[in-house]
Formats: C-alpha cells, structure tokens, sequence
C-alpha cells in the first residue's frame, strides 16, 4: 500500500537497525578519533563492527557494535552491556554529505572531557538506551526493568517506529488486508486500524479576502494527532510503561513546561525540547488549527512541498515571498521563511533543529532579556539595538508577536514582581 512504500526509508524506519553491512554507514576500515588524550577504533572483525575505546573503567577495551541507531544527520551506534543494558557510544558518525563537513567521526562532548563515572559518560544512565531512548526508537516497547537485579528484559514488536507506534495494535488491520486480497472484504471499520489521524479529511485552506489571513475550512477540534506525535516529539517524562497508541497522552506522560534551561524566558528553545513544546505556543496551533501533518507527510516524514513551498500551501506567497514583507534579496537566507520565523538550534554537534513556535523576531527582547533573535542569528557583525532599529524601520513598529509573557516569565524566574524596576 502507498503509505507502506512512504514509510520504507524514512527516518522512522530507519529510527534502530540491526548492525550490517547495509545499516552501518560509519567508517569502520580501521579508522580512528582522538580526543582528550584517548584514540578510539573503528574496525571490523569476524565480520562484526568493533569500536576500541575507553569503558566503564576508562581504560580501553574493545566492544561490538549491536545496533545502528537514527540515520541522519548523524548515526549513533548501541554497545550491549551486562543486564541487559544497551549503551549509546558518544563517539558518532556525521553522515552529510562530505562537501558540508560530513563524512566523519565526531565525539558529542568535543569541547569538555566527560571522566569515567560522570552521568554524562557514554557507560553511564544519560546514555542508556533502555532508559532514555528505547520508547521512542522502537515500537510497543516494554523496559521490563527490575530494580532489585538493576537490570532490563527490554522487548519490542518492532525494531524500529513502525506502523503501530503510531496506530495501534494492527491485528484487525492485518485480517481486513487478507480478506481484501482473497476477495472477501469484511467491511472493517477504518479499514481494521485501532486508532485513525482524521483531522485533515476533507478540509481546505483559504485566503479570507479582508485579513489576507489562511482560514481552516472547519476548526479542528480534537488535536488528536497532535497528541499523538507529542508521545516521542516532546521533552517530557514517562509515567507509565502500558502506554497503547490512541490513549490520552497525559495519561502515561508529563511534559516538560517552559523550564529555565529548556526553554529561554520568551519560549525559544534553549536545550533539547523536540517540537512539541514550541508549536504549542504558536498562533497557528492556537488559532489556525493546524497540525504536524499540514506540513509533514507522517509517513514519509518528508515535508509536503519543497523549502519554502511548504509555507505557501497556506500563507499567499504574492504578499509573503516578496521584499515588501521580507526585506531580502530573493534567494537570501534573510528571505527565508524558516530562518526568519523558525530559527534553528543546533544540538549533537550537526543537527540543527527548528523552533516551532513560528514566532515573529523580537530583536528588542534581545536587548532586554539577553533571548536570542533571528535578526543576529545571521547578522553576527550587528549588535541588537541595531537589529530593533532596523525592524522599527522597516515596518513603522516594533513588533509584538504572538508570545508576549517573556517579561512575566523572566520576573517568575528570578522571584521577584515584574513591575520592579530591579527587574
């Protein structure tokens, strides 16, 4: 089926893989990486993919590569351990193209040495993939963790984020297909899926002719995807290990709010959150309606149109892809939707991840509350008073945005009331 042949490939497919030949895309020709003093190898034996580096006891052993792990921009690589432990070696493989500086080996800590017995080392809980990484790489994941032993039976249906991570148990599903192909349709129910992403049936968007804002043809009033995709694309803690696809997400998750060091004071992404808790903050989400798969195919996980065309599926580029609206060269990254209004963070040394709060630049913030800006992400040579002159300009006004608590939230945390001039 076409949603089967989208999935083939994508980077939900390819989430965990057994290591081969065909999975393992790091250099293992005897290649090496030396950092802090300690040089690792990567080599192959017996047909395994053997890294020799720095253990538990921080002196160097050799340790078998069990499973790949994610795809791109980057590839990580899982070592199994005693009790049933898989550890993420902290030594991955950048896999962009090698024109972009890809094609090589980089340590995930290059710029502090993590000792042996640091929560951060690579032997360590941080990087324990049963505990922090297993519920969202695989499906219907079970940690089965015994505290008394300190040691896990972890299991899975699926190697990697397969069809019932997102729909549910597919048994029902599975008898429809086989009575279809032998000719006797049951008429199941949504075609036998336990849980069914329907939001975006049959509706259209428009370009109402007073605001020259997009309007959703009927208001979504479940979020049902949106809860659905913020299970694994959300800083959250796990509650439950029974979670079924099709549950509340409350009910077995607790998301992390916007917490001093995870998110800056004016809701931008500071440290690794995913998407959830920025889109939730958007005006789109508040009042458009929108959900992931507007702008992401979910079974591909491609976006629907290419770059910018993505943006325009709603927003009329006549009146946005112009230097009216932008101010830019065409072509410019100062033109681009995405750098001005989803400006990226770059976590794990490669990946530059996106905010989704889709907020407008707030150079003035910058200059108040020290939260970065879009303006001086590329204008690195400008200070920000020059970024809010700039804007002021341009556009008559300084601009408010949509997420106006910056200055509230920065007086909460620093326990005092806003209104004092000592804040």
């Amino acid at each position: 089926m076409k949603e089967d042949r989208q999935w083939q490939g994508s980077h939900h497919d390819l989430a965990m893989q057994q290591a081969d030949d065909k999975t393992v895309l790091g250099d293992f020709d005897d290649a090496t990486l030396t950092q802090f003093g300690v040089t690792s190898r990567f080599f192959r034996k017996d047909g395994r993919f053997v890294v020799h580096t720095d253990g538990t006891d921080g002196k160097l052993h050799d340790y078998d590569i069990a499973y790949t792990f994610g795809v791109y921009p980057l590839q990580q690589y899982l070592v199994p351990f005693p009790g049933g432990r898989l550890q993420v070696l902290d030594i991955a493989w950048d896999s962009s193209p090698r024109a972009e500086g890809g094609q090589r080996w980089f340590h995930l800590h290059p710029d502090e040495k993590i000792a042996a017995g640091d929560v951060l080392y690579w032997t360590e809980p941080n990087l324990n993939w049963n505990y922090m990484c297993a519920g969202c790489h695989s499906t219907n994941l079970k940690k089965h963790y015994d505290s008394a032993t300190r040691t896990y039976k972890t299991s899975w249906s699926e190697i990697d984020v397969s069809c019932e991570a997102c729909h549910g148990p597919g048994s029902m599903h599975v008898g429809r297909a086989k009575a279809v192909a032998a000719g006797r349709d049951t008429g199941a129910a949504n075609r036998g899926l336990t849980v069914v992403f329907g939001e975006r049936k049959a509706v259209h968007w428009t370009t109402d002719d007073a605001t020259r804002k997009p309007v959703r043809s009927q208001p979504n009033k479940s979020h049902k995807e949106i809860r659905g995709c913020a299970r694994c694309h959300s800083r959250r803690s796990q509650l439950s290990d029974d979670f079924v696809p099709g549950q509340s997400f409350m009910d077995a998750y607790h998301p992390a709010l916007l917490t001093q060091d995870l998110y800056y004071p004016d809701g931008q992404i500071q440290d690794e959150v995913y998407v959830w808790g920025s889109f939730q903050q958007s005006r789109m989400f508040h009042q458009g309606g929108v959900t992931c798969s507007d702008c992401h195919d979910p079974h591909s996980a491609q976006l629907r149109a290419p770059g910018e065309q993505v943006c325009y599926q709603c927003h009329a580029a006549a009146r946005y892809a112009t230097k009216t609206h932008h101010h830019h060269q065409a072509g410019s990254r100062g033109s681009s939707c995405v750098e001005c209004h989803m400006p990226a963070t770059t976590f794990m040394g490669v990946d530059r991840r996106h905010d989704h709060s889709f907020r407008i630049p707030r150079p003035d913030l910058t200059v108040k509350l020290a939260v970065p800006n879009a303006c001086n992400a590329c204008h690195e040579d400008k200070d920000a008073s020059w970024a809010v002159e700039t804007v002021e300009k341009w556009y008559g006004q300084k601009p408010k945005g949509y997420q106006q608590f910056a200055s509230v939230l920065q007086a909460g945390r620093q326990q005092c009331v806003g209104s004092l001039p000592s804040c």
